[in-house]
């Protein structure tokens, strides 16, 4: 196991920050998307009262739901078709506690989109106050069904190319 985190440390399990959070500078492929507004609700915090860790992850998903829906992308469809995006990577930072009651939106955007693979960055904010709550990114690869990497979907290609053709507007 590594070294716990204190504020004076420059390492997480001996991995330099500058590392850590250099993943997260990537230039962005579409805008961001932000989910709707919602609530907290009891059961996704913890014995402290602060939503618990893994819960943020949901969140990351609910809004690559929303992206896709921004972009027109049917993803049900595309794992009927056989080419499902397996989460192979998953970081998230936490900056500051979300609590019950507390009102949160989760942005999304692309910034990767290889030959089998795409990633995500997001920001979750406090809804009311645009405080940044916590952040990080996703990887995924797309698989065929035999769970061997596949190229993307043409149709992801097509809607990433007409967001940045929008976004360079």
């Amino acid at each position: 196991m590594g070294t716990p985190l204190t504020e004076s440390a420059d390492t997480i399990d001996n991995t330099p920050f500058r590392y850590i959070f250099s993943l997260m500078q990537h230039e962005s492929l579409t805008p961001w998307i932000e989910t709707a507004p919602f609530e907290v609700r009891y059961a996704e915090t913890d014995a402290m009262g602060v939503v618990y860790y893994a819960n943020y992850l949901v969140w990351f998903e609910a809004a690559r739901g929303t992206f896709c829906r921004a972009y027109d992308i049917d993803y049900v469809a595309l794992e009927k078709d056989g080419t499902p995006a397996a989460v192979v990577e998953a970081y998230c930072r936490y900056r500051a506690p979300a609590r019950y009651g507390d009102r949160i939106i989760t942005r999304v955007r692309m910034t990767e989109l290889k030959g089998s693979s795409m990633r995500f960055e997001y920001e979750i904010l406090n809804a009311d106050t645009r405080q940044l709550l916590a952040e990080g990114w996703t990887r995924h690869v797309w698989i065929n069904r035999e769970g061997k990497p596949t190229r993307c979907p043409e149709v992801i290609r097509r809607r990433v190319e007409q967001a940045r053709a929008a976004h360079s507007e």
